[in-house]
């Protein structure tokens, strides 16, 4: 367990993406479980108490949309953070919809990522 001892899921099918967030955040005290796709992170989530879910919009077979349908269909509560490189002013409406609390732009930037990780932290703790 990190100092932080929270727990962020990284659903992410790009191999070089994943691990680069995998180790900043592991860098910052978290613990981290990493996930390929969506029926990976669906099987994580009921293993592990999971406390921020990252997200990527674009992974096959099902995309990150899909991912937070299934995630808030099985009750879930986790805050989910969505990752995309798409661009567009209906982005953030979708991603209100379907409950991400934050988007991270792609090519993802190790002090952002880390900082939006740790403002949705500071919200759960607060709550």
């Amino acid at each position: 367990m990190g100092s932080n001892s929270h727990t962020i899921l990284i659903a992410e099918d790009n191999d070089v993406t994943r691990q680069m967030m995998a180790a900043v955040l592991k860098s910052a005290g978290y613990d981290i479980v990493e996930a390929i796709d969506g029926s990976q992170a669906m099987q994580k989530l009921k293993e592990i108490k999971i406390d921020v879910a990252l997200i990527d919009l674009h992974m096959a077979p099902e995309g990150g949309f899909d991912l937070a349908n299934n995630i808030i269909a099985e009750g879930y509560k986790c805050p989910m953070i969505l990752i995309t490189g798409d661009e567009g002013s209906d982005l953030l409406v979708q991603t209100r919809k379907y409950g991400f609390v934050q988007v991270l732009k792609k090519p993802v930037e190790p002090e952002r990522l880390k900082a939006l990780v740790d403002r949705v932290i500071e919200k759960i703790k607060t709550a």
